[in-house]
């Protein structure tokens, strides 16, 4: 068998092994028109919009039942403290950025007892790597975002602190496979591409808190809700990321370089979960993009192909609360869905990514409960989907709904949409002298 041959087929049984859960390698594709749209889910079950009632109960009693059934109980009170700012470089990628490292202390109180997170390489809290565009005038939008790998493969940059005996994600045999597998963009964004641009980018390792393994993540889920005796609906590691973004927003709203107007979530996969959860429970996150986010995300846990609730809660114990899988097998009879964790979001902008082979992911569900949560965004006046198939890209719209060739990943046609779609709701901002 030649060389590449060789590599290829390799990097196939590795990329095999290490999807094991949040995405099967499948030779399907999802259709592009919404499958069952007739059974899309109201949002208003065949009440007349009421803009008042849907602020002051509807949203409450939603989020309220995402708890109890899905993410977990979420703290009664949090607290951000930043603890150090170190500058790393004024010069970094080729010019484009000024890169920092920041360490921040959150504290999570449940039923009157507040917890620290737990220190981190050498010191209190957690690290966060923070990149804004040299040459900007004015405040810039910044986009936070949670990553896969550790922030010495997230930020590729020798400042970066990093332990002495820690290995690289994304060099090697196996990083080379993962970027082949999961593509080029799964550890490390375009940062110099995104700062020209005009956008700050705010780079965490969520595992640095909450571990993503099923034994070290519960027990610390446990340690920071230890004043929350209800195990059954205690937080899952997808509610505790959520609010690590708001940790993130506690710390960034403070500095004036950034835009008030202008804070932005992303995640891919689990992260793209979090994500959601982070703006429908905090409203100051102005807009999120969710790539392939997939079952307790964006897609409808209702009538679903691709990843089921049992399978996921099985594989992933520590991800939701411990009653989510009480919704496996009865999908069609649950209390709440994933179109109204997208409605709590309006009339905020949202941008849900997907891939044609991904449908472990479930495309088809993910279009289908913005169906379902676009009558909200227009009860706010705002232009919600404005779509009929999948595969019409409309990066202006406030619901925007992008699919791709191949499968799960972040890949090369990714970031060009990411940025299309933030410049059409937040820019261009790029200047003349950001641009060089």
């Amino acid at each position: 068998m030649p060389a590449l041959r060789v590599q290829k087929f390799l990097a196939v049984l590795v990329g095999a092994a290490l999807t094991t859960g949040c995405v099967q390698l499948t030779l399907a594709w999802a259709g592009l028109e919404p499958r069952g749209a007739a059974a899309t889910p109201a949002i208003f079950a065949g009440e007349n919009p009421d803009k008042d009632l849907w602020n002051t109960e509807r949203t409450v009693q939603i989020r309220s039942l995402l708890e109890r059934h899905i993410i977990g109980a979420m703290p009664d009170a949090s607290s951000t403290q930043v603890l150090s700012k170190r500058t790393i470089d004024e010069a970094a990628f080729n010019g484009a950025g000024r890169l920092e490292e920041w360490r921040i202390s959150a504290t999570a109180t449940f039923n009157g007892v507040a917890v620290e997170t737990s220190p981190v390489l050498g010191g209190d809290g957690f690290l966060v790597q923070l990149v804004t565009p040299n040459g900007a005038s004015g405040p810039v939008p910044i986009i936070m975002m949670e990553t896969f790998c550790p922030s010495w493969d997230a930020m590729p940059h020798l400042g970066v602190t990093k332990p002495e005996d820690a290995r690289s994600m994304s060099g090697g045999f196996f990083g080379g496979v993962a970027t082949y597998v999961f593509g080029r963009f799964i550890c490390t964004p375009p940062y110099e591409e995104i700062l020209r641009r005009g956008y700050a980018v705010a780079s965490f390792y969520p595992s640095s808190v909450v571990p993503d393994s099923a034994e070290e993540g519960l027990a610390e889920l446990a340690r920071l809700s230890a004043g929350y005796d209800d195990n059954e609906t205690r937080w899952g590691a997808i509610g505790a990321w959520a609010w690590l973004y708001g940790r993130m927003t506690d710390a960034f709203e403070t500095d004036d370089r950034f835009d008030r107007d202008a804070f932005i979530v992303w995640g891919h996969s689990r992260y793209g979960k979090a994500a959601l959860y982070a703006a429908a429970f905090d409203e100051r996150i102005d807009a999120v993009i969710a790539h392939q986010s997939g079952t307790g995300g964006a897609s409808l846990n209702r009538n679903k192909p691709g990843e089921s609730i049992a399978g996921m809660t099985k594989q992933y114990p520590h991800w939701f609360a411990r009653a989510y899988a009480d919704l496996a097998g009865g999908e069609t009879e649950i209390p709440v869905d994933q179109h109204h964790l997208l409605a709590l979001i309006a009339p905020r902008p949202i941008m849900l990514g997907n891939a044609r082979r991904d449908v472990w992911s479930d495309p088809n569900g993910a279009f289908r409960a913005a169906m379902g949560a676009d009558p909200v965004w227009e009860m706010y006046g705002a232009d919600g989907l404005s779509q009929a198939r999948l595969d019409i890209w409309k990066p202006h719209a406030d619901i925007a709904f992008w699919i791709r060739p191949g499968t799960h990943g972040v890949v090369e046609e990714d970031w060009p949409a990411f940025l299309e779609f933030l410049d059409a709701h937040f820019g261009p901002v790029t200047s003349a002298a950001v641009r060089g």
